[in-house]
């Protein structure tokens, strides 16, 4: 299966060194037609563990890096999601959610001809994994997401009106996601035979542990899951570090100087990367091969201290980093 398959697509919050100054920032959310406050607003980094919710009045208080580069996300149930540069907020900010217009359900020209059984099966797949980790996932709220399946496209599409609430239990995290896009282009034979051609997911995410002391196991998930991840690979590559830290890179079959086809350029607090062809070869440890695409003329792309890179359709992820989903998905701010 080749995938091209996005994390999370937004820009996350860079951690500094321990000279970066934490601060805080505080605000009120308000209700924009009635002004009345909010409670129980989530306000988080995306991507991350880091985020509250509003109290009785309203009110939050989160804390972050002096030198964040931060999307801040402000999400309700009923409400417009909206999103931030931190660092433009300064305290006392006040934050007007729009209230989201009645649905009236997605209306499509032709007729779904699949059962919401067979399309769950595959969203199920394609969003939560089907490594060995996600046998241990399991979406908590499947009754609010909209699956469809358009059979001249052949392509699944998926919606949902809450957050998707993901039970971690190989990592250890509870998952909020905002999806914004699900898109599955698949291959249907005659026989109704159906795989995966690609994948693209986008949204927002919040993490938090599962139990209040982590399980030595998922901490040893999370380290593996770690090492063989796309996240490990772009700070890797973002720091010029791909043979100390295991990946090898292979062009037409053969194995190249790590950055013989990788032009890395350091812009500020980001890493510009222009890739010098159309696809590589990423082998990790040995056995772990993946690919990687751009099949754009324009092959630049960026990468944050966070390991997160962007834009994020760019790039096109097969072999093993095509198979990972969100079952294997660590937050962005894991071991910095």
């Amino acid at each position: 299966m080749f995938t091209n398959y996005s994390r999370f697509i937004l820009l996350i919050a860079l951690l500094f060194s321990s000279i970066s100054l934490a601060q805080t920032l505080s605000g009120v959310v308000l209700d924009e037609k009635t002004k009345e406050p909010l409670y129980g607003v989530s306000v988080y980094f995306d991507g991350t563990t880091n985020g509250t919710a509003t109290d009785m009045q309203g009110k939050f208080v989160i804390s972050y890096k002096a030198s964040t580069e931060s999307a801040l996300v402000v999400s309700y149930l009923g409400y417009n999601t909206q999103i931030f540069d931190v660092r433009k907020l300064t305290s006392g900010v006040k934050i007007y959610l729009k209230s989201k217009p009645e649905s009236l359900g997605v209306v499509f020209i032709e007729n779904d001809p699949w059962p919401r059984k067979r399309k769950m099966a595959i969203f199920r797949r394609e969003f939560i994994g089907k490594t060995v980790g996600a046998s241990e996932c399991r979406i908590l709220n499947e009754d609010d997401i909209e699956v469809v399946f358009n059979p001249t496209t052949k392509k699944l599409t998926a919606y949902a009106s809450k957050p998707i609430l993901v039970k971690n239990k190989y990592l250890g995290y509870t998952i909020s996601y905002n999806m914004e896009e699900f898109e599955a282009q698949l291959n249907v034979s005659r026989n109704g035979f159906t795989t995966t051609r690609s994948v693209y997911v986008e949204g927002t995410s919040f993490y938090s542990e599962l139990r209040k002391k982590t399980r030595k196991r998922n901490l040893k998930a999370r380290e593996k899951e770690y090492e063989e991840s796309i996240l490990h690979f772009m700070r890797s590559l973002a720091k010029k570090q791909l043979e100390e830290n295991g990946f090898q890179i292979f062009h037409k079959g053969f194995i190249v100087p790590p950055y013989k086809y990788f032009d890395v350029t350091l812009e500020g607090e980001n890493a510009k990367i222009d890739m010098k062809t159309n696809k590589l070869i990423i082998v990790y440890d040995r056995f772990h091969k993946s690919s990687l695409t751009i099949p754009y003329e324009n092959k630049v792309f960026y990468i944050n201290k966070f390991g997160n890179f962007s834009p994020p359709k760019k790039l096109s992820f097969g072999g093993f980093f095509g198979k990972k989903r969100i079952a294997n998905t660590l937050p962005l701010d894991y071991n910095l």
